[in-house]
């Protein structure tokens, strides 16, 4: 049966709406009041013919289904729904200027919290955030107020308590210290309250703690709340602008296609997040910020119109000064942030230019090799897509038997990298002629192709399997490649810097042989430098390594 016959077929109800290509995958999700009616428009002559993007999904399509619902909001949920797991190619998706962190809170009887970038619909999650060091910081005082779990144990088994509980960091649900229903009371609801903005609950608890501990004269401990109320309080007034506690609210502001979110919680802006959207009305990004993509929905959502979406919250203009001044500095980025695309864009069409692409490299992946005099040789691999990093997709590589050579260190990770993954529009490479010619040897030895570009570093000089082309410093083209470059180079120096660090440690601990392989795990488990080790009080060290003695020993050797 033809797609024009399913659509005929339709029945006049509210439901969604599939088109499936050819190995059954997902083309594009659409919502309908009338299935019919709204199927039949792609069949008509004069949608089609002026949107060549409903033409080109007519051509691809071989398959049409749909699922009928009872409520055009129940269409507008399973719709979001079916978008976030399936990110079809034709759906206008939101594109985040940057790889944004995340809480999340597991669904497990003991629940975990950590870190995450990536998101399943099993979850539960706060954010996101902009500043990861401010994220961890975050929840490490936390950690310290409520002692949720951090670690990925297997509570199947009763074990001994790590040394997160003999810190008084964790509840130590690995050894049934805790019920469930106590360990959710005592160290999950608050945390939730608090990463849903309410803030003052826990300031009130640390203050009352400290005051009791102090009138039992009981200075320490007293002094410990102390400072997790001060570093808490200043740690989130650090970002700059602080309001009344009670505001809790999200401000979205748009330039064209440039979204900027500003997400206030307890009275702070706890992050400011750069969205791009293929479209340049604000219900198309609340959509698909809120519903597809799931993002933490406060009771507001400050917006510069009246917006008609229904979402369980309250979607407004500003109605007071505070509100006001929020908007301003929303749409002061978001200006910027169309500013900057527009530059971007520009650059890769004049790259298009210069290197006789067939069409505008909008995604360059760009490469850089690292190593310290032959020894623990990396390679970093960064993404940029229309010009922007996309650090979800960054990757390292550790190149072996390879001593000193960083021509055969690129072709070996090229080779790595290209068999197992397509290639981009363009490839940059840190070097010069050399290394662009290494490049793209391996791709032929692979039986792949791409034009491949590097930027000698002496000169700024842009060089190709043909031959070099000088331009100026401030041409849009060398800035851009050397954003790139330095991007490159900074990933690859920061994974050497991290095995460096790690292999020293590595080193010096096992030359006290009074630490043995199980002290050894437990000190590589926490710590992942030298200098980790000498910031960390020496009672702390000696609960992890179970003796004063042996952290004495331990920071007389570093």
């Amino acid at each position: 049966m033809d797609l024009r016959r399913k659509a005929e077929l339709a029945p006049r109800k509210p439901g969604v709406y599939i088109f499936y290509g050819a190995g059954h995958e997902y083309l594009y999700i659409g919502k309908a009041k009338d299935l019919r009616r709204r199927l039949m428009t792609y069949f008509s002559n004069s949608t089609h013919t002026r949107n060549t993007k409903v033409e080109a999904l007519l051509e691809e399509a071989v398959d049409l289904d749909y699922l009928v619902v009872s409520s055009e909001k129940e269409a507008l949920l399973l719709e979001a729904s079916l978008i976030f797991q399936h990110k079809p190619k034709y759906n206008v998706m939101l594109k985040e200027s940057e790889y944004y962190p995340y809480v999340e809170i597991t669904k497990d009887d003991f629940p975990l919290v950590r870190i995450v970038r990536k998101r399943t619909a099993e979850g539960e999650y706060y954010g996101p955030y902009t500043n990861i060091t401010l994220l961890r910081n975050l929840l490490d005082y936390l950690q310290q107020v409520y002692q949720f779990r951090t670690c990925e144990r297997d509570l199947t088994k009763i074990r001994k308590p790590c040394v997160e509980h003999q810190l008084h960091r964790c509840l130590a649900p690995c050894s049934r210290q805790v019920d469930p229903e106590t360990y959710i009371r005592e160290s999950i609801e608050p945390l939730r309250r608090f990463l849903r903005g309410e803030t003052q609950e826990t300031y009130r608890m640390l203050e009352e703690k400290m005051k009791k501990h102090a009138a039992m004269l009981d200075f320490e401990t007293a002094a410990k709340y102390r400072d997790l109320l001060f570093n808490l309080q200043h740690l989130l007034e650090g970002q700059g602008v602080v309001l009344e506690p009670w505001r809790n609210l999200d401000v979205v502001a748009n330039s064209g296609r440039c979204y900027v979110v500003l997400r206030v919680r307890g009275g702070n802006i706890v992050a400011k997040l750069n969205y791009t959207l293929d479209s340049s009305k604000i219900e198309d990004f609340l959509f698909h910020y809120y519903i597809v993509n799931k993002n933490e929905l406060p009771k507001l959502v400050l917006t510069k119109k009246p917006v008609k979406l229904d979402m369980g919250a309250e979607i407004r203009p500003p109605v007071d000064e505070v509100e006001f001044e929020l908007m301003r500095k929303a749409r002061e980025n978001a200006i910027v942030s169309a500013q900057k695309l527009g530059l971007n864009l520009d650059a890769l069409e004049q790259l298009r230019d210069l290197l006789n692409l067939p069409a505008i490299p909008t995604l360059v992946e760009g490469f850089d090799v690292a190593h310290l005099q032959g020894q623990l040789t990396v390679a970093s691999v960064v993404v940029f897509r229309d010009a922007f990093p996309v650090k979800s997709l960054y990757r390292h590589y550790r190149i072996s038997n390879v001593f000193n050579d960083d021509l055969t260190a690129l072709r070996n990770v090229i080779k790595r990298r290209y068999s197992k993954y397509p290639v981009p529009n363009l490839i940059f490479v840190d070097g010069g002629i050399g290394q662009v010619r290494a490049v793209a040897n391996a791709l032929k030895e692979i039986g792949r192709e791409c034009a491949v570009v590097s930027l000698a570093k002496s000169r700024e000089i842009v060089c190709t399997v043909d031959g070099e082309i000088s331009l100026p410093a401030d041409h849009p083209v060398v800035r851009l490649l050397v954003a790139i470059r330095d991007e490159a180079h900074r990933f690859a120096n920061a994974f050497h810097r991290k095995l460096r660090d790690r292999q020293l440690l590595e080193s010096i601990i096992e030359t006290i042989p009074m630490i043995g392989p199980k002290r050894r795990k437990r000190l590589m488990e926490r710590f992942s430098s030298v200098e980790q080790i000498k910031e960390t009080p020496l009672d702390e060290l000696a609960k992890i390594l179970g003796s004063a003695k042996l952290a004495k020993l331990l920071v007389s050797r570093i």
